[in-house]
């Protein structure tokens, strides 16, 4: 006997309308089957395992169906899927995919082939980048000068390790990379190049963790290189580490600490100093001294000057 599900009216009326197809069907099939998982019902339902999970997360955020569990970007990355082309041209079919690829065949000034259209594909069904940020994401490739999909999609990787899944986040990662970067490596004397892995490293520490301005990390960076003679983001991060405890938040607040250790400086060496004198060593004092009789010399001196 088929099973009943029961689903009040007032949802019927105020939330149906307002999901997408697909995402009803999930919630259907869903109720129907209490404890499926992802995987069995994208086989009920012949769609995406991923297609399931997105779903569950609408609907967790309209708290109208079972807590889905935390899917972390790094299961998708791990378990990045192959399209077929029955599959890619079933959802080429929609509005919003099909301008995607022709905005992305226009800024990649190149015809797609199939291995471009599953990458960016990928990008929303295995990343779950929007296709607003898609977007983003090929106009920062491109204007980089790079219009390869293998390095679009090393670059959508490294945005999803980062945590970047909205517009916003996207456009402050960009600004960071083209504006604070740049200024940090030009403060360096390093303008001509792009920062390796480990100097990003560094500077992303800087901004985020140690929250300083690009002023002060200037004046570090600066400092560093008239210090040391040499580019070291250790030296300079040890700099900063210090200026971070004090509460350093301006250069303002670096020549108080300048002056303050100055006039430490200037006590230190206005104490006056004891010093042990030693005899000054000459070669009259080394040379051993003699005792001499005077009243005999002058005795001895007038007998000499009688004989005259």
């Amino acid at each position: 006997m088929a099973r009943e599900i029961c689903i009040s009216s007032e949802f019927i009326e105020k939330e149906l309308p307002l999901a997408p197809p697909l995402y009803v069907s999930v919630y259907l099939m869903t109720k129907a089957l209490e404890d499926a998982d992802a995987a069995t019902i994208a086989q009920r339902l012949n769609v995406l395992e991923s297609d399931v999970v997105r779903a569950w997360q609408y609907w967790q955020e309209r708290e109208r169906t079972k807590p889905v569990e935390q899917v972390s970007t790094r299961v998708f990355m791990e378990q990045k899927p192959e399209y077929s082309m029955a599959e890619l041209s079933e959802y080429m079919k929609h509005g919003e995919m099909k301008a995607l690829l022709q905005t992305a065949q226009r800024k990649l000034g190149k015809p797609l082939t199939q291995q471009d259209i599953s990458m960016i594909f990928g990008l929303y069904d295995w990343l779950g980048f929007s296709i607003d940020l898609i977007e983003v994401l090929l106009s920062y490739c491109v204007s980089d000068g790079f219009k390869g999909m293998r390095y679009v999609e090393k670059v959508a990787m490294a945005w999803a390790e980062e945590g970047i899944q909205t517009v916003d986040k996207a456009v402050e990662y960009i600004e960071m990379r083209k504006t604070s970067f740049h200024t940090i490596m030009r403060a360096f004397g390093q303008s001509g190049r792009m920062p390796v892995e480990g100097e990003e490293t560094y500077m992303k520490k800087w901004l985020r963790e140690y929250e300083m301005s690009i002023d002060v990390i200037k004046v570090a960076c600066e400092r560093t290189v008239m210090q040391t003679g040499k580019v070291s983001f250790a030296y300079a991060d040890s700099i900063l580490k210090k200026w971070k405890d004090a509460g350093v938040k301006t250069p303002a607040d670096i020549e108080t600490l300048d002056r303050a250790f100055a006039a430490k400086k200037t006590v230190r060496t206005g104490e006056p100093k004891v010093v042990a004198t030693q005899p000054k060593q000459n070669r009259f004092i080394n040379y051993p001294q003699r005792q001499w009789d005077f009243e005999k010399l002058e005795k001895l001196q007038r007998e000499e000057r009688d004989k005259w």
